[in-house]
């Protein structure tokens, strides 16, 4: 049951949307915390598979909802709007918090048929829809960008980013007010779980890649820069840290990830639940990203624990990473300069410690999890009802 706040606080319901339950555990847990601390009944609506009892200790409700992840099918995204349509018309929520590409492709296209409502956009990069600029993908994907758009002109809007390309990206669409937009550091990382330490300068030294094993990530760049460095009798181990995403159109194959793990000088390890003791044990953190990113978590932790960071030069990556300070920016798609930026470090340890410590306080400046909570709650002071009880008139709210 919603309560209502004598003393000032928001009040009311929020859905949020999100396509998994380990999508929400692992990135999401300080958003929907600090949606649990306006004062609002928080529902989450998701596909659970072991995480509900994690969910639900943030004092939120959790409720089942299939997004069907994959390859877009019309009819199928039609049922999907439509179960989505009769979930918020039963739970009548004041505010929608949507996470990711496909929440907000269908809340932003269902909106006027759903009970009015105050609407977070919780953009998380532009994924492998908006890498795929042209052909099908690439139409769906700037049909959504414009319903977006259009939405963020209306009053009770608010757009999350995690870069600012990705807001520049929306705004050269059509300009929309500046304050309904809130760039956050990211997902957030615990610094007192992810604590620094020194470098373990081991021989050989090791350079680590941390998630999901999908082709828009580069983890192939990076097994191409570990074979030219290992041809010129550069020693150097790459540990690889993920699982393939099957509902991704662009995910790596088992067989392709065991065959790296086969290699000399490279381990695929899977799944890893102590990331922090991975990066502890790590020299090199490395993302070497096509694109498509909002700002990688993995980066972050291997930050916050001193680790310095090799990465490309596109959105969200180059929003963290500043070129010679935290670490070095390469372009993505090629191998020679990933390789020789892992060269330059590994012949240089002194830099490399430098850039550790500098990447820990980067990420001390605006990335934690308290500075995201800070920055959704903040957002979502203007956007919930204040009073007792529910409040389903919204003003103006459209």
């Amino acid at each position: 049951m919603t309560q209502g706040h004598a003393n000032g606080r928001r009040c009311g319901k929020i859905l949020l949307l999100i396509t998994e339950d380990w999508f929400a555990v692992s990135h999401f847990l300080p958003t929907i915390e600090a949606l649990c601390n306006t004062g609002a009944e928080v529902v989450i609506a998701t596909r659970i598979s072991t995480q509900r009892a994690r969910l639900e200790a943030t004092g939120a409700r959790v409720v089942e909802f299939d997004f069907s992840r994959g390859p877009v099918r019309p009819l199928q995204e039609a049922r999907v709007a439509w179960r989505l349509r009769k979930l918020i018309v039963e739970e009548a929520p004041d505010a929608i918090h949507a996470i990711a590409l496909k929440p907000i492709a269908l809340i932003t296209g269902i909106r006027p048929l759903v009970p009015r409502h105050a609407l977070g956009i919780h953009l998380t990069g532009v994924g492998f829809a908006g890498t795929a600029r042209s052909g099908r993908i690439g139409l769906i994907y700037g049909s959504v960008l414009r319903m977006v758009v259009r939405v963020l002109q209306r009053p009770g809007t608010h757009l999350f980013v995690e870069n600012p390309d990705d807001h520049h990206s929306l705004a050269s669409i059509k300009p929309f007010r500046s304050d309904r937009v809130t760039i956050l550091g990211g997902a957030g990382v615990d610094p007192d779980i992810y604590e620094p330490s020194p470098l373990p300068a081991q021989s050989p030294l090791r350079a680590g890649f941390v998630g999901r094993m999908v082709w828009t990530k580069g983890v192939d760049i990076l097994i191409e820069a570990h074979r030219r460095l290992a041809a010129k009798g550069t020693n150097l181990h790459i540990e690889l840290c993920g699982t393939s995403d099957p509902e991704n159109p662009r995910t790596i194959p088992n067989e392709t990830l065991r065959d790296w793990g086969s290699r000399s000088g490279v381990s695929w390890n899977g799944r890893v639940e102590n990331i922090a003791g991975f990066w502890r044990s790590i020299d090199i953190c490395v993302v070497p990203s096509r694109g498509g990113e909002g700002l990688p978590r993995s980066l972050l932790e291997a930050a916050a624990c001193g680790r310095p960071i090799i990465t490309t030069n596109v959105p969200g990556c180059r929003y963290f990473v500043r070129d010679g300070v935290e670490g070095l920016i390469v372009p993505p798609d090629d191998a020679e300069a990933l390789a020789v930026a892992l060269a330059k470090l590994i012949n240089d340890p002194g830099l490399a410690q430098r850039m550790g410590n500098a990447a820990r306080q980067r990420l001390l400046s605006g990335f934690t999890e308290d500075h995201v909570r800070q920055a959704i709650r903040g957002a979502y002071e203007g956007l919930l009802p204040l009073g007792k009880g529910n409040s389903n008139s919204h003003g103006t709210i459209g």
